[in-house]
């Protein structure tokens, strides 16, 4: 069965033949790119989590971390900023990342889930339990919690 992604240009680059080669022989899925097109074939749960690498890695994440989800019981999460302006979705990126990344940083070490901000979308990946975690401090923050609630609140959740 094929499945088409497209991946944003700037991102495309990424996918060199190494990380083609290691889906290929670590779960058998054949990954092609096309200008800014991406195809791949394969079968059942190894294409649903090839799609989910290229996926990861076009939001953001480096190949290395996108490998996660070759772990069954790893998953990636995608929160959409699209429905908010162009300036309150900046806004919302600039509170996750925090000064010097350490929001991120921080919501990735209490989570234990990998943590990307890319355009208009936040993407996660870890256990579904490291995921709630981590989506929960990232819809804090959204919703305007400030971030000494948020680390509160993560300092609860590592416990």
């Amino acid at each position: 069965m094929k499945q088409t992604i497209l991946v944003p240009a700037d991102r495309i680059g990424v996918l060199t033949q190494t990380v083609r080669d290691e889906i290929k022989n670590k779960i058998g899925v054949t990954v092609s790119v096309d200008a800014n097109t991406v195809e791949l074939d394969g079968e059942g749960i190894e294409l649903q989590t090839a799609t989910n690498i290229i996926k990861a890695v076009g939001r953001g994440f480096a190949p290395e971390r996108a490998f996660r989800l070759f772990d069954d019981d790893q998953m990636l999460e995608m929160i959409d900023l699209g429905s908010f302006s162009e300036a309150r979705a900046a806004t919302i990126r600039s509170r996750v990342i925090g000064s010097k990344g350490r929001m991120r940083e921080r919501i990735e070490d209490a989570s234990g889930a990998a943590v990307s901000i890319y355009g208009k979308t936040i993407a996660i990946i870890g256990a579904w339990k490291q995921i709630q975690t981590a989506k929960t401090a990232i819809e804090m923050l959204v919703n305007g919690a400030m971030h000494s609630s948020v680390e509160k609140f993560l300092l609860r959740a590592q416990k």
